[in-house]
């Protein structure tokens, strides 16, 4: 069995992927980083950004004694999260709670909400 952690380098992304290398390490479970491109914010500073804190993720996962593994994808976060969660067969899918307000979810929605909504897994919200 896998576990992923959908990972942007905001703190409540931060609190999950410590958590989830804590879990992996525990079960000796592989650990997929998954940090995403939003669809429409692909410029080569988003791009390097995001590449860069992935990078700090894999490098904290493996000094933390995890068998991790980065992935950096392009599109709508929730789709991105839930397609590479079944590609890997993930049992457990880390994510941080999102900041957002009531009435931004229900106005915007939030990439939480949708991944507790339609994972065919476990899904641990890191508040």
């Amino acid at each position: 069995m896998t576990m992923m952690v959908a990972y942007d380098g905001r703190e409540n992304t931060e609190k999950a992927l410590r958590l989830s290398i804590a879990e992996a390490v525990l079960h000796g479970e592989k650990l997929y980083i998954l940090a995403v491109i939003p669809r429409g914010s692909e410029t080569q500073a988003d791009i390097d950004r995001t590449h860069a804190f992935a990078d700090r993720a894999l490098a904290m996962a493996r000094e933390g004694g995890a068998d991790a593994h980065v992935l950096v994808e392009s599109g709508q976060p929730d789709d991105e999260i839930l397609k590479a969660a079944s590609r890997f067969g993930c049992g457990t899918i880390f994510v941080g709670r999102s900041g957002k307000t009531s009435l931004d979810r229900v106005i915007m929605g939030s990439v939480s909400n949708s991944i507790v909504a339609n994972a065919k897994c476990t899904v641990v919200v890191v508040q």
